[in-house]
């Protein structure tokens, strides 16, 4: 490819960025959007990899339940998940509980590669 094409190339994607952020602006991001944005993005970038930090928080749990317990990263979605539900049986219409399930969920799967 020449840069003539290079640069025709990277005219139209830029075009088509830019429509598609115009059309997203119109459309309001649903629940599982907003928690996959969220656990792609800042949160990765500020408590890094879901699975190490996640892992962490489970043996910090471990060790104040004391040696009986062997929690998982896992088990710290779940309990999380559960945690956000409690939250939403006082407040049912609170939006960020219902995202952060979803994003809990996710990151489950994610700990699993």
């Amino acid at each position: 490819m020449n840069e003539n094409e290079k640069s025709e190339r990277q005219t139209i994607e830029s075009w088509l960025e830019e429509a598609d952020a115009y059309v997203r602006e119109d459309i309001p991001e649903n629940v599982l959007e907003e928690a996959q944005r969220i656990i792609y993005g800042d949160r990765e970038k500020t408590y890094g990899s879901p699975s190490k930090n996640l892992q962490v928080i489970a043996e910090m749990w471990n060790a104040y339940l004391g040696n009986e317990a062997c929690l998982t990263a896992q088990d710290v979605c779940v309990m999380m998940i559960l945690l956000k539900a409690a939250r939403l049986k006082n407040t049912p219409g609170h939006r960020d509980s219902v995202v952060d399930i979803c994003g809990y969920a996710a990151l489950m799967e994610r700990c699993d590669k």
